[in-house]
């Protein structure tokens, strides 16, 4: 098929807006011109139908519409205006087209007047495709550059205002306070200060003094309270990738301010919300803090983990929907050292490891000897002094009975009875086993099969993937007494005392042999290198939707850190 094929055919358009502060080109009055533009030329049926996108991001699930609307028959062509407001990843750029074809529909971009189904372009296909990826890459790389030295140079962080905060100023807008708002930020901090609102009854009585939202108009969420309360930008400080490695921490202009003196102009400390009353809010959240307990389902963590430098235990919580093990604050020198300025790591993390160490273990013929073995009783010491003693008596009996000391009905009666007690001499008894070998043997299998089994991460599957971490961590919490961590990586291991439960693990396990492989193996050297694991799956409405948006090769381009493990 060829351009002038397409006259007649009922088409579609695609709009993407990345903002509305475009230029024409790029813009929506740009694109729809365009669009009238290629229409006109192609001769082609406009069916009214369009997909429009006006987020910042775009991914290929947008396009599932169209690919419905060809299926039924209400589409042959698609119009697209340039070709990066398709797709900017050659691979899914050309598995859509390959979609669209399979389902009769054609995608005209106007700009090349580049027909997909064109056997003598495809090679423009893909040079585009690789173009607009590449020019995607070029962009995120700027502008991440440009946060940057803005935040460097003029000291600000980037993103969306936070509540009583606005840009002004030219054509690079600074972040300042806002006049307007401001007052209303630092009274929701002295009403929490005092004590007697929660999250909850702050954004009600928020609502009810009228403070809006200037972004969205609406009144401030529970949600939107407590990230206000916790939002260090009031007391004067900015930060940029809090909770890694390479954290940049900033002193805000508005901490400080000049004051006239008598010895001149002197900057005095004066931020929004005061020192005093930013650490009396911090403490107040502290102490009501119910780690854990916010999930609508019991959340399942490490049991026993230590940090091995100051042996302070590490509690789970799950408050962004991921469980995680964290160090109690202060943080000690030795688990900053390891893990940087992180407090925190994904329960699986030590999971893993816990795995890796079971995996060593051997069930072979040799190791189930030795724990039977171990278990079954200890042999009894032979005592070869009582033996003497009595082969000295049954000797003397004899020398008794043949010169007629002894008659001879208690020289068989003596006999017998000393022979029944050198026997046993001898052969003394086992003593009964305190612990039965085959259960301790049946709970070394049953333990280790608990990690064999890969949990599923589909949300269909959630209820199984529960039940089995509520089963490792109840093997682990019976068969060790201690696991100890620095940072990420466990160091040290205690058994447990129960010897059904630490006697077969003494023997069977090799520790010098654990160790972690393929993509955990990476996730974990990239912690210990302070850097993100780009582990990212997390069971909460946002995560959901974009693992949503990439299933079946679909894309999510998102500029900023992202989820981190």
């Amino acid at each position: 098929m060829t351009e002038e094929d397409l006259a007649g055919l009922p088409s579609f358009r695609v709009i993407r807006v990345s903002t509305e502060a475009q230029d024409y080109r790029g813009g929506p009055e740009g694109q729809a011109h365009e669009l009238d533009l290629a229409e006109r030329r192609t001769r082609v049926a406009p069916t009214g139908l369009e997909l429009r996108d006006a987020s910042p991001g775009w991914d290929a699930g947008r396009l599932e519409p169209a690919l419905a609307w060809a299926v039924e028959g209400r589409v042959k062509v698609g119009l697209v205006p340039y070709f990066s407001r398709f797709m900017r990843e050659p691979a899914l750029a050309f598995a859509y087209r390959d979609a669209f074809h399979a389902r009769g529909c054609v995608l005209y971009f106007a700009d090349r007047r580049l027909l997909s189904s064109d056997p003598d372009r495809q090679g423009d296909f893909g040079d585009q495709a690789v173009k607009a990826h590449i020019d995607n890459l070029e962009r995120a790389r700027s502008i991440s550059a440009g946060i940057q030295s803005k935040f460097r140079t003029h000291r600000d962080p980037g993103g969306q205002p936070a509540f009583g905060f606005r840009r002004s100023g030219g054509a690079r807008p600074i972040l300042e306070p806002d006049p307007d708002h401001i007052g209303q930020a630092i009274h929701l901090f002295e009403l929490y200060g005092s004590g007697r609102f929660s999250d909850d009854t702050l954004a009600l009585e928020a609502a009810r003094l009228g403070f809006v939202s200037p972004r969205t108009g609406r009144p401030l969420t529970a949600a939107g309270i407590a990230e206000l309360l916790r939002n260090p930008i009031y007391n004067g400080y900015l930060y940029r990738f809090r909770g890694f490695s390479d954290e940049e921490r900033a002193e805000a202009p508005w901490r400080t301010r000049s004051v006239e003196g008598p010895a001149g102009t002197e900057q005095m400390v004066d931020p929004p919300v005061s020192d005093n009353l930013w650490e009396r809010v911090q403490a107040i959240r502290a102490e009501r803090a119910t780690v854990g307990s916010r999930s609508t389902r019991e959340r399942v963590y490490v049991p026993r983990l230590f940090c091995h430098s100051c042996g302070a235990a590490l509690f789970g919580h799950a408050s962004a929907g991921h469980r995680r093990m964290t160090h109690p604050l202060p943080q000690c020198q030795g688990w900053t050292d390891s893990a940087g300025r992180r407090t925190s790591f994904r329960a699986e993390i030590y999971e893993w490891q816990i795995s890796a160490l079971m995996a060593t273990a051997r069930l072979d013929d040799v190791t189930k000897t030795r724990i039977l073995a171990a278990l079954g009783g200890e042999e009894p010491p032979i005592d070869q002094r009582r033996i003497s003693r009595l082969e000295s008596d049954l000797r003397g009996l004899a020398l008794d009975n043949a010169f007629g000391r002894v008659p001879d009905d208690d020289y068989l009666r003596r006999k017998a009875e000393l022979g029944r007690m050198l026997e046993e001499a001898r052969r003394p008894a086992q003593g009964t086993p305190a612990v039965d070998p085959r259960r301790a043997l049946g709970y070394l299998e049953d333990l280790r099969s608990a990690w064999d089994v890969e949990l599923p991460l589909a949300l269909e599957h959630a209820t199984v993937r529960d039940e089995y971490e509520r089963r490792r961590a109840e093997a682990t919490a019976a068969a060790f007494e201690r696991l100890e961590a620095l940072g990420p990586l466990i160091v040290e291991v205690q058994l447990a005392q129960d010897p059904v439960r630490a006697a077969p693990l003494a023997l069977s396990l090799q520790p010098e042999r654990a160790e972690l492989t393929g993509e955990r193996a990476d996730v974990l050297r990239r912690l210990l290198d302070g850097r993100r694991s780009r582990l990212s799956w997390a069971d909460t409405p946002e995560a959901r939707k974009k693992r949503r948006q990439r299933h079946g090769g679909g894309t999510l381009r998102c500029i900023g850190r992202g989820e981190r493990i």
